[in-house]
Parts: C-alpha cells; sequence; structure tokens
C-alpha cells in the first residue's frame, strides 16, 4: 500500500498530517510524493473560510476522475471532516471514509476495513485521550523547526469561528510530556520548536503557558522557541515578560485583534474591548521594541460600518504592525454569526481590504527597512529556485530573508548563519553571509 497526504490550513494540520503519515508507517504502508502513485490518498483539510473548502472539493473531482481508471482509495480528515461527517458522502461519493479531528489513532483501522470492501466508513467521534498522541509514531518532515502540539480545541465562542465544532473544547498535555518530546526532538537534531494550539496561551497542563516557555527554554541544545496561536484574553503579564526576557522564547508576537471596533468586537464575541486589547499589548512595556507584532484582521463583518472600518484602520497605525493577515468573512456553518445581518456589498468588502492591506504593506516596508545594515541570525530553511546560490531563511522576528552566496555554495539546513541585511521589500530581506 502506498499513500499520499495532502494537508491545507494549519501549522496544527501541518503536524496531524506528520501524525497521520506515522500511524501508517506503522503499518508498513510507503509515502509517496504525489497523489498518482498512490493507492491511498488523504485529503487533510482546513475549513476556517470557504475558500480552503472549495480546494478540497476541487480536488475530490480531480481524485473521482482518477479513481474511474484505477482502484484507489479516498479518505477525508482535518476540520472539514469533523464540520460535515457523513454529508461528505452525498456531495463526493467516492470518499470511502471520513476520519474526525479527534479520531486520527482509528486511521489504520478505518483503511483495513476500506481494503476489505467496506463503503462509507466514517469515525468523528471524541476519544477522551485523543489530545495525548504518543509523539514516537508521527513521521517528521524534514523541516528548520519542529510542530508541536501542546492544546488542542477551543472554550472561546467566537461568533464566526468554526473551531470549537471541528476541534472540541480545550485539553492540554501534561507539561512534562512535552518538554519531554522536545528533548526527544533536539536529540533528534531540531533546534527551534513551534508549540501549537488554537488557544495556545490557555495551556493548563500543570503549569501557566509563561511557566511552559520557560521550562521548555532549559532543554539543552535548543535555541529557539515559538508559538501560535494565542488569545488576547489569555495573554498575561508573566507571558509577556517571558517573551521579552528568556532569549530562547524567539522575538515575535501574533496577537489577533480581528477588528477595532469595539460594536463589532461585541458582535464577534471576542470578550475584550480594543482598550483592553492595547492594554495587554502594554505589557510588553520597553520590550516592545524589541519583538515584531502580527495580527489578524476580518474585513466586512455583519453590519461593519465605514466607521467601524476607520477604527480597525486606527489600530493598525496605533499598533503599526509589522505584519498581519487580513481577510474578508467568511460565513461557516453553524456558526452564530450567521444569523446576523450581512448586507454589505461584496465590492465594499473588497475596498477596505485592498486598503488595508495597502498600508499594511507600507507598515511591514517601514519595519524591514530597520534592518538594513544589521548583522543578524537566521536560520536556513530552504534551497531557493534557480541555481544561482540563492537561499531562504528566517531571523527571529519570523523576517524571511533572501540570501545570495552564489552558485555551489552549500548552506547546513536548519542551522543558524550569521547574515548582514542588505535591503529590503515589504515582504522580505536581503542578506549576505558574515
Amino acid at each position: 500500500m502506498k499513500f499520499h497526504i495532502q494537508t491545507w490550513g494549519c501549522q496544527m494540520n501541518d503536524h496531524d498530517g506528520e501524525r497521520l503519515a506515522g500511524l501508517l508507517a506503522a503499518q508498513g504502508y510507503e509515502s509517496v510524493a504525489t497523489s498518482e502513485e498512490a493507492d491511498l490518498v488523504l485529503l487533510n483539510t482546513c475549513s476556517i473560510r470557504e475558500k480552503a473548502v472549495h480546494k478540497v472539493y476541487s480536488e475530490l473531482g480531480r481524485l473521482r476522475m482518477e479513481k474511474e481508471q484505477r482502484p484507489l482509495l479516498i479518505g477525508v480528515t482535518g476540520c472539514l471532516a469533523q464540520q460535515e461527517q457523513a454529508a461528505l458522502f452525498k456531495r463526493a461519493p467516492q470518499i470511502d471514509f471520513v476520519l474526525g479531528t479527534m479520531a486520527l489513532k482509528q486511521l489504520p483501522s478505518l483503511v483495513e476495513q476500506a481494503m476489505e470492501g467496506k463503503k462509507r466508513l466514517m469515525d468523528t467521534n471524541e476519544y477522551p485521550d485523543n489530545h495525548l498522541f504518543p509523539p514516537e509514531v508521527a513521521r517528521r518532515r524534514s523541516t528548520a523547526k519542529a510542530l508541536v502540539t501542546i492544546t488542542e480545541g477551543c472554550n472561546h465562542a467566537c461568533t464566526y469561528c468554526i473551531v470549537p465544532t471541528t476541534r472540541g473544547v480545550e485539553r492540554s498535555r501534561p507539561w512534562q510530556d512535552i518538554v519531554a518530546e522536545v528533548k526527544g526532538l533536539v536529540a533528534r537534531g531540531w533546534k527551534e520548536v513551534e508549540l501549537l494550539g488554537q488557544n495556545v496561551n490557555s495551556f493548563a497542563g500543570g503549569c501557566t503557558f509563561a511557566e511552559l516557555l520557560d521550562r521548555v527554554a532549559e532543554v539543552d541544545g535548543l535555541e529557539w522557541i515559538r508559538f501560535t496561536t494565542s488569545h488576547p484574553m489569555n495573554f498575561t503579564e508573566a507571558l509577556a515578560k517571558t517573551l521579552v526576557t528568556n532569549p530562547k522564547v524567539a522575538p515575535f508576537l501574533h496577537l489577533p485583534v480581528q477588528s477595532g471596533s469595539n460594536t463589532v468586537l461585541r458582535r464577534m464575541r471576542r470578550e475584550y474591548t480594543i482598550e483592553q486589547y492595547l492594554e495587554r499589548l502594554g505589557y510588553l512595556g520597553e520590550g516592545k521594541a524589541k519583538l515584531c507584532l502580527s495580527t489578524d484582521f476580518i474585513v466586512g463583518f455583519p453590519g461593519e460600518t465605514d466607521d467601524d472600518f476607520e477604527d480597525t484602520m486606527k489600530v493598525l497605525e496605533t499598533v503599526r504592525y509589522d505584519t498581519s493577515f487580513s481577510f474578508i468573512y467568511s460565513p461557516r456553518p453553524g456558526t452564530a454569526s450567521l444569523r446576523l445581518k450581512d448586507d454589505l456589498p461584496m465590492a465594499v468588502k473588497g475596498e477596505r481590504l485592498k486598503r488595508l492591506q495597502a498600508r499594511q504593506a507600507e507598515l511591514s516596508f517601514e519595519s524591514n527597512k530597520r534592518f538594513i545594515g544589521r548583522d543578524v541570525k537566521a536560520r536556513i530553511e530552504s534551497h531557493g529556485t534557480g541555481e544561482d546560490g540563492f537561499w531562504l531563511a528566517r531571523t527571529g522576528e519570523w523576517k524571511v530573508v533572501h540570501l545570495a552566496t552564489g552558485p555551489g555554495r552549500e548552506l547546513p539546513f536548519g542551522e543558524l548563519v550569521d547574515l548582514r541585511i542588505t535591503d529590503a521589500s515589504p515582504h522580505f530581506l536581503a542578506a549576505e553571509l558574515v
């Protein structure tokens, strides 16, 4: 049996893909690079926005034609599987099985049953220990950093968000298990980890999240710790202190604000005002100047007025984020925001998004230009395209670096190198080796 896994979505989905690959490899199955080579194609899906769902169904359509030409098993897992469940079979009858986000360990059983000819198999049940997936099973890809899930699920109830439905309530792993996993990863060569959770800073596995960061930082040989994604309501003064004082915690913070309007925030049920959000950023004190800040914006949420959007632009100007991720509101099935009146023309939403992103590009350019002439450390993440000695690296501040070394020069993948920043654009830095 040869298998191929396609993954969409967030870093947690990426790590789930590594777990799924490990489960199949443990059964003796072989991973292949393309669906054309595979006997089993597993679609590891995302459903946080409508665009991601369309991509999955487009691929299912392509696989249907492929399945008509040869024997092929098709499985769907991830958030779309948990959300749609049996409805997937109606829309895409070529699917052999559906596996929910909280039932990953049941994958070998479903595959075995599908191989025996059983149809429309599904397991979307909640298993009480699903968040305690054995880390040694994961088949990790060759990446510059290792992903470590520390919490799953979310206890907040944002009206636009499908995560509580697809990932369930918050569950935290014991901190001892996390530290042990990081030690194992460092022993295998990784020097950077990213701690993951839908609401990572709500961690409650026997210590606070700030304490967990300090304990992970004690692992010998570990150089950088990153984490995502944080909720402002769980961003504490202790966490801010650790972020700005612990040298192993990378100087980067992604703290989603979503909107600058208190009226919209209430409709989103975000549980904070913009004043409270800014107060939490204030916890960083003078250390804020050493960090790069990132956020999320949702544009065109139901009922968003011109004044509401101007409030969002004011927050952008006040904080001056180094980067941000912004999207037009995407209605998701089963969310409370579907009950809100959404009569804003798409053209208006598009213009607002365009304006926000244009200003963010200017701010990002300003942020990047401040690095010109500086000597920094960056981790080699990949070789670029072509044969001109072009490499990609990333700084602790999460800045992408285009590094020109000249043809034939090899650099140590996954290692930190010393660079001098020579130029900047809104999206990346240019550098040379020191």
